[in-house]
């Protein structure tokens, strides 16, 4: 199957059927993307980070990791990732508030990426989850401290996701230009997902 884009700052949602995997790909490298997961059956399960990271006893997931909801269900694997590093789990999505707090309004944001994308297709998922953000560089230092930097993610790096039941996945090239989130100058770029069996 081809490889499908999103263009930096807007998102996608698609379903990936249970056995399948989706392949999240960073295209120019320096992209975050905010990622989702829902039961397409009962949007009212979610993929959590807050019950990932219980069941983990960890702050980060990696290769090999499984990614549960909020009723502890084993949703997803990572099944490969080239990048190897930290993916952020502690930072909720970019949203209008926050660009409010930066002193813009009407700017595009992860949050209103999540509600246009679930809602184009055909979904009503109750409220906007704490997403898991791919390549988002959080370091924490001595846990008592975070900060968000330049990514250090390269060209064509990607996320292999599996199915471990029916879900949709969203995902959001986040459109964050204020911080240094996204590396370079900041503008988002486009990201490119594939799914496969």
């Amino acid at each position: 199957m081809q490889n499908i884009e999103v263009p930096g700052g807007y998102g996608a949602a698609f379903l990936v059927k249970k056995g399948q995997a989706a392949e999240i790909i960073n295209t120019s490298g320096t992209q975050v993307v905010d990622t989702w997961a829902f039961d397409p059956a009962n949007t009212t399960e979610v993929f959590s980070v807050e019950h990932t990271r219980r069941l983990l006893s960890r702050l980060f997931i990696y290769e090999g990791d499984t990614l549960y909801s909020n009723r502890r269900t084993p949703m997803m694997k990572m099944e490969q990732d080239t990048w190897g590093g930290q993916h952020d789990m502690l930072c909720a999505c970019c949203d209008p508030w926050l660009y409010k707090y930066y002193g813009q309004e009407d700017h595009r944001s992860c949050h209103t990426n999540f509600l246009e994308a679930t809602q184009a297709a055909g979904y009503l998922v109750n409220g906007v989850p704490n997403p898991l953000n791919l390549w988002m560089n959080v370091p924490v230092t001595d846990n008592e401290s975070i900060d968000v930097v330049r990514p250090t993610s390269q060209p064509g790096d990607k996320v292999v996701l599996r199915a471990l039941e029916d879900v949709v996945i969203v995902v959001s090239a986040c459109p964050m230009d204020i911080t240094p989130v996204n590396g370079g100058d900041g503008t988002p770029q486009a990201i490119h997902y594939r799914i496969t069996d």
